[in-house]
């Protein structure tokens, strides 16, 4: 199954006549919020109309070349329609049996639920995660169309072995991040007794945290780059600037917020969180690795990789750190300017970089306490020469 099949699959969604409570579509799209723990708030990102493009307003590989407003008018539309679960029991048994096949189709579902009167469409910040319409509670959820199940995933989330094997072979599948975190969220990964319900964006951070694991474990056997490669990009008005240079694997990512005179700048140097600088910037660094190290795979070598991510407009923040994981992957998606030397580099930099170099190398004094002064591949040092 790959990432293109699942765009493309489209399921024509005829309106169904519900004698109780309503008719909603799902992309499909699966939610999992916290309430009190074991209890967990479940459920689907539905629409209560039938689109031909459903399926691509939560599936965020398909998103290329629309801009914010278009990306928030499809995210508004989905109403987080849920039921509460006891996560431990793993009740009600129907409910999570539903959501788990909701997880792995590749194709929009009718589901019929009973619920209060719907709210105005209003878009709901989610902060670590994509926003969405406002939350519904549903005294029932019923599948009308049944889930286009994916053999392939069906297949893979019924072994019985470590969650860390099972999301690097999905993702070697093509399945997507977005696929994949829905699945672990739902308890559907690893070994059998230790499966659990967790909230969204908790699965999201375990997907991304085992990929990165596994990726530099294996980019560890590669050989190292002998060059420099500059990658620019812009997404949603946001820059990117991406750095790669001769060294083991890492990567590191700085974000400047500028807003008028103020600027906000926070710092996530890979393997040392204790110099993350706030919550926010380690949730967009963990996205931003997840594109750079599946870049860096396809490239079979090595690198360092320094990612600068400057945003300007404050609208943005409402993406959420999917903002952070597309710009790097469309920034590293272009051709490269490619430098044999550092020296060639920074010059350049110093030219592109906005902010100024040395508002992106303030503070990175930190360096020399990492025990990197003497790193001559890395480009970091090189900025604080």
């Amino acid at each position: 199954m790959s990432t293109g099949q699942t765009i493309t699959a489209q399921l024509r969604l005829d309106e169904f006549e519900s004698t109780t409570g309503l008719t909603v579509f799902t992309p499909p799209g699966i939610f999992v919020e916290t309430s009190k723990y074991p209890i967990l708030w479940a459920g689907v990102l539905a629409s209560p109309e039938p689109s031909e493009w459903l399926s691509i307003y939560d599936h965020p590989e398909s998103w290329g070349g629309l801009d914010r407003e278009a990306v928030l008018s499809m995210r508004r539309h989905l109403y987080r329609i849920v039921v509460p679960i006891d996560a431990r029991e793993m009740t009600p048994p129907a409910i999570i049996k539903s959501l788990q096949s909701l997880s792995l189709s590749v194709a929009p579902v009718a589901l019929g639920v009973e619920v209060a009167d719907l709210p105005p469409r209003h878009l709901y910040p989610l902060g670590s995660q994509l926003p969405s319409g406002p939350i519904v509670e549903a005294d029932r959820l019923e599948l009308l169309t049944e889930p286009d199940v994916s053999r392939v995933a069906r297949r893979i989330t019924e072994r019985d072995e470590p969650a860390a094997d099972t999301v690097w072979d999905l993702l070697e599948y093509d399945y997507s991040l977005d696929q994949v975190a829905r699945m672990m969220a739902l308890g559907m990964l690893g070994r059998r007794g230790n499966r659990r319900i967790i909230p969204t964006r908790s699965a999201y951070k375990a997907v991304i945290d085992s990929f990165v694991d596994r990726a530099i474990g294996v980019l560890a056997e590669k050989p190292v780059a002998h060059d420099f490669e500059l990658y620019i990009g812009r997404t949603c008005g946001d820059s990117f600037v991406v750095l790669t240079a001769p060294g083991e694997t890492r990567v590191d990512y700085v974000r400047i917020e500028s807003r008028g005179e103020e600027t906000k700048r926070g710092t996530s140097i890979d393997g040392l969180p204790q110099f993350t600088t706030d919550s926010k910037t380690s949730v967009h660094a963990d996205y931003a690795r997840f594109s750079a190290l599946k870049h860096q795979l396809a490239s079979d070598v090595q690198r360092h990789t320094t990612i600068f991510h400057h945003t300007t407009d404050e609208r943005n923040s409402i993406l959420g750190p999917w903002l952070a994981r597309t710009g790097v992957r469309d920034a590293m998606g272009t051709a490269p300017v490619v430098f044999d030397s550092v020296s060639n580099v920074v010059p350049v930099l110093e030219s592109i970089l906005t902010p100024d170099l040395d508002s992106w190398r303030a503070d990175i004094p930190l360096l020399s306490c990492l025990g990197l002064e003497n790193d001559a591949a890395s480009p970091l040092v090189a900025f604080t020469r």
